[in-house]
């Protein structure tokens, strides 16, 4: 039987996670050591609470084969609007994305959109020698509905 694999939620913060040497920075060393070692996932897959699909059951989710950062955070020094990865994503993985969001009563769009600081921030700092892992980003719905959530978890659970 086929191990499955594990779901995370991770709370990212802001920019400063990357230089962090406390708790959350030990967890992030220890996360990019887990996938590396033990993991080897073919991609990751984030939901992303600072992308917001639009009507009820929209959700988007990000097709880049180069995803850009975005640097949605305000009043940090100059140093975190500079920062660069050079990481990839995946069309093929977003399209399977796609459908299985499709077959369970939602409507899944492809946008090219980046990776928001609460996907990018926390991977970079995680996975600096995991660059062949792509990152492909989904976003929540536009409101709250738990029920909804869950349900969104649940369609995607195909892929663990």
């Amino acid at each position: 039987m086929m191990k499955r694999a594990p779901v995370f939620f991770i709370s990212h913060g802001g920019p400063t996670l990357l230089e962090d040497q406390a708790k959350p920075g030990h967890f992030y060393n220890w996360l990019g050591q887990y996938l590396k070692d033990k993991l080897k996932p073919k991609a990751i897959v984030l939901i992303s609470a600072h992308w917001q699909g639009v009507n009820d059951n929209h959700v988007f989710v990000d097709v880049s084969e180069k995803p850009k950062l975005i640097y949605d955070f305000y009043n940090f020094p100059d140093r975190y609007y500079k920062q660069t990865w050079d990481h990839k994503g995946s069309p093929q993985i977003a399209n399977t994305v796609i459908s299985l969001l499709d077959k369970a009563g939602f409507k899944g769009i492809g946008e090219e959109y980046g990776n928001d600081h609460g996907v990018w921030v926390p991977l970079k700092r995680a996975m600096m020698s995991n660059l062949d892992i792509p990152i492909v980003e989904v976003s929540t719905l536009s409101h709250e509905n738990m029920e909804m959530h869950v349900k969104l978890g649940e369609a995607l659970s195909p892929l663990r």
